[in-house]
């Protein structure tokens, strides 16, 4: 018996640590050429591990974003969000506050773009519009297994 807890335990040890929704011993990246400027502008959220979160919304400013979140039931949250490095950004304010944002990939045009965080508490799929192409739906999600999320996890909102 004592063998068999033993094995358990080393078994449960020996798996990788699993954070929010994230793998933490896996990599994480955000895109180096990050442009603030095409990244600007409106977003639906498409897939997450937040049902609430429907929308963002950033304007650019001379440190960074004017973020805006919106609840899928219609609450805003105004925050500014600063640079922190390249496709990184924190929000002062909104569900996320003070975590610092990732940008782990976006489309060539900026049409889809997927957002993180290295401690695994949140992750989203945006996309100009509510109707993102199935291509760029499994892209999104290969950029998130790849960085370590629970796809399991993802809700997607579609």
């Amino acid at each position: 018996m004592h063998r068999l807890i033993f094995t358990l335990l080393f078994a449960i040890t020996a798996c990788a640590p699993v954070v929010g929704y994230r793998d933490s011993s896996a990599r994480i990246t955000s895109v180096a050429l990050f442009d603030p400027a095409l990244f600007a502008g409106n977003w639906v959220v498409v897939a997450t591990y937040d049902p609430a979160l429907c929308g963002v919304q950033a304007g650019v400013t001379p440190k960074g974003f004017d973020w805006i979140e919106r609840n899928c039931n219609g609450d805003e949250y105004h925050s500014i969000a600063p640079v922190t490095g390249p496709g990184r950004f924190t929000p002062k304010g909104g569900a996320h506050k003070g975590r610092e944002h990732w940008v782990m990939w976006v489309d060539q045009t900026y049409r889809t773009a997927v957002i993180g965080s290295v401690d695994g508490s949140f992750a989203m799929v945006l996309n100009r519009d509510q109707h993102i192409p199935p291509d760029r739906m499994q892209a999104a999600r290969e950029i998130l297994d790849w960085n370590g999320y629970d796809l399991g996890r993802l809700i997607i909102k579609q």
